[in-house]
């Protein structure tokens, strides 16, 4: 069975989308989706995650991704491979999107740095985890198909949302050490995930 599509986001100075205007050519709206090996800050308590540099190679290939505005399927700003241009450079996923003329007015919120994050959508192909610190698991991405690229205006690395799996649904499928067989281990995770679904309830609420 395929795994389900994720949605995480990324806040980073350096890497906030920027709009770029040269003459006689259409604005730009820059940024990256993802920066290599970046440790996210815990994922609901249960993990962290980091993307491998080169994990979306394969699904760079005669992609279709599209862009959107804040994850908006009705505000969409650019699509592969002639709107939205996606490559992996030594810092991470970066995506050059050439926007339409009605999206005046988000180019200026990007400008004045109301919109600061970008986020995009993707399904895990090839994963690893580090388990060496069990109280805070390290998931690391190796192969990842992209989907959407979207700048945002409040992230929140992770999110969780329709269609998207719940950071629990995560921790559940990833492979188990023989240490995981322990009685008190089995506890511990219960709770902890008694604890997660309290707080995903929150979030829906």
């Amino acid at each position: 069975m395929k795994e389900a599509k994720e949605q995480r986001e990324l806040v980073l100075p350096e890497t906030r989308p920027e709009v770029r205007k040269a003459d006689g050519e259409p604005a730009k709206i820059i940024g990256y989706a993802v920066r290599w090996e970046q440790l996210s800050r815990p994922i609901f308590g249960m993990f962290q995650e980091r993307f491998k540099r080169g994990s979306f190679t394969a699904s760079l290939v005669n992609p279709d991704v599209y862009a959107s505005w804040q994850h908006d399927s009705r505000e969409v700003l650019g699509r592969t491979p002639n709107t939205l241009v996606l490559t992996e450079d030594d810092i991470g996923l970066r995506y050059e999107i050439t926007p339409p003329s009605w999206a005046e007015k988000h180019l200026e919120t990007i400008e004045r740095g109301d919109v600061r994050g970008s986020s995009f959508i993707f399904r895990p192909v090839v994963e690893e985890w580090d388990e060496s610190n069990p109280d805070m698991p390290i998931r690391s991405i190796i192969e990842a198909e992209l989907f959407e690229v979207s700048p945002v205006t409040t992230p929140a690395y992770p999110q969780s949302s329709v269609g998207i799996r719940s950071a629990e649904e995560i921790f559940k499928s990833r492979p188990h050490s023989e240490a995981d067989a322990d009685d008190q281990e089995e506890e511990q995770r219960a709770a902890a995930l008694l604890d997660l679904n309290m707080r995903l309830r929150k979030l829906n609420t």
